[in-house]
Parts: C-alpha cells; structure tokens; sequence
C-alpha cells in the first residue's frame, strides 16, 4: 500500500512544472509580506524587499512566456532569455544600490526600514517616548541611554511642587532639543541647568526636547499636559527644519484631528514606487525631487502658508503665555551648512517680526554660533556628527553657552518676576 501511495505522489510530482514549484516560497514570501504591509504600511519595506522584489518580476515573466512558447518558440526562448538578463542585471544594480547606501533615505540609514514623512507615527496628538520606560537614541556613529519620565519626555521625573522662590525653565523642541547626539547629561539643556545653577539663583530645569517633533507638538504638549509643572519661562526652538521638512509635510494646527488622531497632507501618488525601488530614486532625483517627494526648492505658495500657519501658532503661544504668565522665548538654532552660509535655508523674516509683533522674545543663534567658532579657532563641522547631522558633545556645549550668554539678563530674579 505504501509503495501505492508513492508512485502516486511520484506521478502527480511529474505534472507539476519546476518553475511552479520554486515559486511557492516566494508566494509564501508575498503573502506574509502583504499582512506586515496591512499593519505598518510602507515600514514593512526593508532589504530584502528591494532585492526580491526581481525575483517576483520574474516570476511573472515566466508565466507570461510559459504562455506564449507554443506561437513561436526560437523568438520567445531568445525573448526571455533578454528579459532574464534585464531582470538579474537591475537586481544586481538594486542589491549594490542597497548596499552602498548611496540612495537611502535618512531614516533607512538610522532605522532600517522606510518610514513615510506622511504617515503619522503617533496615535494620539502627543508625540512622545513610552513613559516611564528608558530608551536609547541610537544611530550608526553613536549610541546614548536617556531616562523616560511618566510624561513620555526623555528627563527625569519632574515635581509638580515649586520651592520658594524657584524659577522654572521648561525647554521644548526636538531631537537638538532632547540632545540627540550627546550622553544624556550633555544636551544643551543639561548643560544651561549646571551654568544657571552656577550662578547662584534656584533653577529647575525641565527637558521637554522629543526627538522628531515641531513646534506645533510642542505647543499642543505644554496646552494639554504639562503646564501643571508651572514655568516661568518657555524655551521654543525654531529650526528651518523645522519649516521645510515637518510643518511642510504635516501642516499646521489642522493636522490634529477632533477624533484625537492625526492627519498629515497626501503623499504623491508614486510614493510606493519610491519607496520600494533605489533605482526610480535615481529617476526621481534625476527630476529634482528630495527623500521628502518634494522639490528642493520652496515656492511662494508653500512659503506665505508655511509663514500664516508657524505665525497663527506663536498667537496662540503668545495668549497661552499670557494667561499662564510665563515668559516665551523663541531661539532660531541654525545647521553646520547655515553656519558656513551665514544664512538660513529657510527665510524667517516675516516669523521674526510676527513674533516681534506678539512681544514674544527672540534669540537667534546664527551669529553667535559663528562669534563662538570664531573665538575658538574652529570649523563649524566640528561641533556635528559628520552623518547624523545633530550636534556632538562639544556642538551642545556651544549651543548651552551662547543660549546662557544672551539670555541670563531674562533669568534674574527680577526678570522672572516682572514676567509673572
């Protein structure tokens, strides 16, 4: 019976075509590839789909040409025998492409998956860490612990009871902010907490830095969730980064959502192109278009919105200010590239004298980034991880000192005071 059964097997093996069978792992491959994509979209794109992704037009060339080989069998063979070397000579071109690095983006480079810039992260209005879990700020150059605290911060646990005559500083921002680059107790807002204490006044500093949020985050954070730890005073950075990559691909206040969720502007059409093929990165960056599916250059149209919406913003940081009398302090922290420049990517004259026009204080780091350099008979690069991008150890000291230098006539006793 048992010899029966193998020569059936055996009979009904022999009608299976090859192909047919070397495709059902890659079938399988597909399927789990499909559920992934249906949890975590466009993230579920990683190595091994750009080179597969060969595979499977292959796959479907042999069925096209299993099809066709009974018309004209010489002209078909010699057609997928061209097709076969088209199809393995840009799998190769894509396995090199991958392994270079040459046309990933950031987030590939630091994540190892593709993450859309239009597709919220957050569940929620609130861009933060697991609270109370610890993380770590990891990239390809360095690696640093940060404490969690129940807010979801990267910083200690913070008393909501105020000392007798203690100033309280609450810095908000993104990753330069939470000190991305730097052991947890050199950020720039570690370092300005040891200058101010130094001075001999009572400070409590507090870090609401998170990395990869904008100033809209940061305001919708401190509204909802953390103005029970009273500040006096409110750092705000602004970075053209901010302008041109977050508020750009987000938008502004209308991003958050009644339900308590969030919506970014579409993507264009071809994302999923983008994102599964280095080599239509190479056709798309050919038209002019960056990792953000944008052009390099921003318009008229994209800058007067950019400008009404960060501008309707701080009027509504001005009168949260107000009413909670806190002390607004908006800092402009320039890249290494804007250092060498002397000039902002992004052209923040009309923001500068709306906050003007709002009596919300500015403090523009540009050019004491360069009086600092200067001084120290140095280059701007050197205060920047060379990949990453964000400052090193020494970068956050320069940005602690200048903030402490221009802004510690606001910090007097006096000052905090008037303020409140």
């Amino acid at each position: 019976m048992n010899k029966f059964f193998e020569l059936i097997a055996g009979r009904v093996a022999l009608r299976i075509p090859i192909w047919i069978l070397l495709i059902i792992p890659f079938i399988a491959y597909l399927c789990w590839e499909y559920y992934w994509y249906t949890k975590v979209g466009l993230r579920v794109i990683k190595w091994h789909t750009h080179v597969l992704e060969y595979v499977y037009v292959w796959i479907v060339g042999i069925f096209i040409f299993q099809l066709l080989k009974k018309r004209d069998s010489e002209g078909i063979k010699n057609a997928f025998l061209l097709f076969t070397s088209i199809v393995f000579s840009l799998g190769l071109l894509e396995t090199f492409l991958e392994i270079s690095g040459l046309y990933k983006t950031y987030m590939e480079k630091v994540s190892g998956d593709y993450s859309s810039p239009y597709t919220p992260q957050d569940q929620t209005y609130y861009h933060l860490w697991d609270p109370s879990k610890p993380h770590w700020l990891t990239k390809p150059e360095y690696s640093y612990w940060r404490p969690t605290n129940s807010q979801g911060v990267g910083d200690r646990e913070w008393s909501t009871q105020r000392k007798p005559k203690e100033k309280r500083i609450m810095a908000l921002g993104d990753s330069f902010t939470e000190g991305d680059g730097a052991p947890y107790d050199s950020s720039y807002v570690s370092l300005l907490n040891k200058k101010l204490l130094a001075a001999g006044d009572t400070f409590y500093v507090m870090n609401a830095g998170v990395c990869g949020s904008d100033p809209f985050n940061n305001f919708i954070l401190l509204r909802d969730r953390l103005l029970i730890y009273k500040p006096d005073i409110i750092l705000q950075v602004l970075a053209s980064n901010d302008m041109t990559t977050d508020i750009l691909l987000r938008g502004g206040m209308e991003r958050f959502q009644e339900d308590g969720t969030l919506k970014y502007r579409p993507a264009p059409w071809w994302e999923p192109l983008y994102a599964v093929s280095y080599i239509s990165r190479i056709v798309i960056t050919f038209a002019g278009y960056n990792e953000l599916l944008k052009k390099d250059t921003i318009n008229s149209s994209d800058q007067n919105e950019l400008n009404e919406k960060t501008s309707d913003l701080f009027r509504q940081y001005a009168r949260l200010s107000k009413t909670h009398k806190m002390r607004l302090i908006v800092i402009l922290r320039p890249d290494w590239f804007e250092i060498e420049k002397n000039q902002y990517a992004y052209d923040f004259s009309f923001i500068r004298s709306q906050l003007k026009e709002q009596g919300i204080e500015t403090l523009d780091l540009l050019p004491r980034y360069r009086e600092y350099i200067a001084a120290h008979h140095s280059e701007a690069k050197n205060y920047f991880w060379p990949k990453d991008g964000h400052h090193n150890p020494t970068g956050y000291e320069m940005m602690a000192q200048t903030i402490y230098e221009n802004l510690s006539h606001l910090l007097t006793d006096s000052a905090t005071e008037e303020s409140r």
